[in-house]
């Protein structure tokens, strides 16, 4: 299936953190591209963590309605896959090795070091501050490459 509008497909696991509130979020900032995201080793079906869900809905994203999805139930054709670490971005390469030249790090991707941890099963508070690092992160990334239009960024009183 191929898609006249650009995407993002953000990667992370189990797609019920991470990627999903990067999704999220990215859909929250702009309106194109387009983000969708999925799990290198997801269970089909399951909904966003709660308090992922809380996390991002702090900044107006919502993932009430979420349901994860495994990378072999990818059929859309990505511009850009960005992972949240770099054996997520491995496994990626060799499930799809025609997406080598789009697979990103997403802290390399924006000039910074290291992976982004997973917080599942972790304190709220874990999600809340993962939430302001991806939404950093969103933004820098979003002026990267181009997104546009930006919506209103910030949080919802």
């Amino acid at each position: 299936m191929t898609n006249d509008r650009p995407q993002i497909l953000f990667v992370c696991t189990g797609n019920t953190c991470r990627s999903a509130m990067a999704e999220a979020i990215w859909n929250r900032i702009y309106q194109a591209p387009l983000a969708s995201s999925a799990g290198v080793s997801a269970w089909p079906g399951q909904p966003a963590q709660k308090n992922a869900q809380n996390a991002v809905a702090v900044y107006g994203a919502d993932l009430s309605q979420h349901r994860s999805r495994d990378l072999d139930d990818v059929w859309e054709e990505p511009d850009w896959v960005i992972c949240m670490t770099r054996a997520q971005c491995e496994n990626v390469v060799q499930r799809r090795p025609q997406w080598v030249d789009k697979v990103y790090l997403l802290t390399e991707l924006v000039g910074e070091p290291g992976d982004i941890a997973d917080p599942i099963g972790l304190d709220p508070t874990v999600y809340d501050k993962l939430a302001l690092v991806l939404q950093g992160l969103i933004v820098r990334l979003g002026d990267k490459i181009g997104a546009v239009p930006p919506k209103t960024i910030g949080k919802e009183d």
